[in-house]
């Protein structure tokens, strides 16, 4: 039998070759789902470090600004300190310059009181105070001007414990010493103030009256006078 080939003439097609190139095999949906968590964790990383980053320039940031307020601090206290120095040498030189002042004060009042109450006929050749006691000595042209020099001390308010010394006859006429305390102005000041009506001072009392000097002899019967003790 013979066969015949009726296609024998044909020419066989050939495909165009196509393009190659990478291809982009996920092998699935699993695949594709991790390489989505992968991009998810890649995003959420970026974002962390991106927050962590922008913490770390915001705590730098306060970390200068405290150094810059501390390093100012630190002056501000060093100024304090020598403001404070400044302070208490300046409170010492005040206290110092007060002290003297009433070192001063002392012996001026005593002297002031003591001439207030030193009659005529009376002088004062020496005077000494040591520990707040005063002693005093001088002359007078008799006794009863001695006797009144006591009085006007005990009488004053200014002065405590007056006590009369040695008393005895001189060429110049007597010589006498005696001590006493000063008591200040603001006891007898304040005792004025409240014997006065008022709350007003009460007006000094006159000192009594001197006697006529007399060169020699006893002053006359008196009971406050100290030199017949």
């Amino acid at each position: 039998m013979i066969k015949i080939n009726l296609v024998a003439g044909r020419k066989p097609t050939v495909k165009a070759p196509q393009a190659t190139g990478p291809k982009l095999d996920f092998g699935g949906s699993r695949n594709l789902l991790l390489v989505g968590m992968l991009l998810l964790g890649a995003a959420v990383a970026g974002g962390w470090w991106w927050s962590l980053s922008s913490a770390r320039t915001d705590l730098k940031q306060r970390h200068a600004e405290a150094d810059r307020e501390l390093e100012r601090l630190v002056e501000v206290r060093a100024k304090a300190e020598q403001y404070k120095q400044k302070k208490d040498t300046l409170v010492r030189k005040i206290d110092l310059i007060t002290a003297l002042k009433k070192k001063q004060e002392g012996p001026v009042h005593i002297l002031d009181q003591i001439s207030r109450n030193l009659p005529d006929f009376v002088w004062l050749d020496t005077m000494g105070v040591n520990s707040g006691q005063i002693s005093l000595a001088g002359k007078a042209t008799s006794y009863n001007a001695v006797t009144t020099f006591y009085n006007n001390l005990a009488e004053s308010g200014h002065f405590a414990s007056v006590t009369m010394g040695r008393v005895f006859a001189v060429k110049e006429g007597v010589s006498f010493s005696l001590s006493c305390g000063f008591a200040g102005l603001g006891g007898a000041d304040a005792a004025m103030a409240k014997s006065a009506p008022g709350g007003k001072p009460a007006p000094a009392k006159k000192p009594a009256a001197k006697s006529k000097a007399k060169p020699r002899g006893k002053p006359a019967g008196d009971a406050a006078n100290p030199l017949e003790s």
